[in-house]
């Protein structure tokens, strides 16, 4: 089956609106909890789907218009059931100027045998801000399907003003790979990817250096600035919803962090603005005393010759 979701987001009278959005089976998207409660739009995308099934294809759109804030959401777990074609799922994202996008989707379970792979495309204004989460598991832990299915790739492009900023690249194939042992997944059985990008990113990653020093039990992470304008945070753990509240957690932390360099960034064009419209005001008074000036000198030099024809 093949599936498309459409959403486009713009900023009318200080507020995050939803513009468009189009849906199809088995998908429906909606407001996340009541709609015009924050500045920002919440839309959640859910499925009357029990998974993906094998030939199952989804296109997403979603298009964050100038200085418009979206943070979309995930009903539940992806699973990917089994499959002998198999499926796959293209995501485009255009951001444009001022833009803020939060998307931390709920992880993706692959069943036995299943085969699919998922490509996202993110455009970027230059002062645009994304915010994006992945999270894989090896499979039905519980039913004894770790690491059982057949290929699972993930790539991600983030593109900023055009030119290609960050590629994400993973391909997962447990009947070729030692993804059991060192450099894959090391005991652990879900993967967590946070990206990210904005152009004071460098500034953001000073400050989850000082802020990201616990050490959790169930969780093993690291992060480092990728890009000029990416930072981005793996984690390793056991637990699906755990690493799902991870970085949520992040995600709310870069959120908080972005409105306040835009706040700031407001406040200073407000300064710029004020500075300007000083110095402006002050040339005005210049070229008006500059007219005064030669106003007198005029009214000195034809009072003189008045007078010297009076006297001649």
């Amino acid at each position: 089956m093949d599936s498309k979701i459409v959403l486009n987001v713009a900023r009318e009278e200080g507020r995050s609106r939803l513009k468009e959005s189009y849906h199809n089976a088995p998908y429906k998207l909606t407001h996340y909890g009541a709609a015009g409660l924050t500045d920002h739009l919440e839309m959640i995308i859910m499925s009357a789907s029990p998974g993906i099934m094998d030939t199952d294809y989804l296109h997403i759109d979603v298009h964050v218009k100038e200085e418009a804030q979206l943070k979309l959401f995930t009903q539940s777990f992806n699973k990917l059931h089994p499959m002998k074609t198999g499926a796959g799922q293209h995501t485009d994202v255009h951001v444009n100027a001022g833009g803020v996008f939060h998307y931390i989707p709920h992880p993706v379970t692959p069943f036995k045998d299943s085969i699919f792979k998922a490509s996202n495309h993110i455009h970027l204004a230059e002062d645009a801000v994304l915010m994006w989460g992945d999270i894989i598991s090896v499979g039905r832990i519980h039913m004894k399907e770790a690491f059982e299915f057949n290929r699972l790739h993930t790539q991600t492009k983030i593109f900023r003003n055009g030119k290609l900023s960050f590629i994400d690249n993973q391909l997962m194939s447990p009947k070729s790979q030692p993804i059991q042992k060192m450099l894959f997944f090391e005991g652990y059985t879900h993967q967590a990817t946070f990206l990210f990008s904005a152009l004071f990113a460098q500034e953001l990653k000073q400050e989850l250096d000082e802020i990201l020093t616990v050490e959790y039990n169930d969780i093993s992470y690291g992060f480092t600035q990728a890009s000029t304008d990416v930072v981005i945070l793996r984690a390793l753990g056991t637990d699906g919803e755990l690493l799902y509240d991870f970085l949520h957690m992040l995600g709310q932390l870069c959120w908080d962090f972005t409105q306040h360099k835009l706040s700031e960034k407001k406040e200073n064009s407000m300064v710029r603005s004020i500075e300007k419209e000083k110095e402006k005001e002050k040339e005005e008074e210049l070229v008006e005393d500059k007219k005064s000036v030669r106003k007198s000198s005029r009214k000195v030099v034809e009072t003189g010759a008045i007078e010297g024809v009076k006297y001649a």
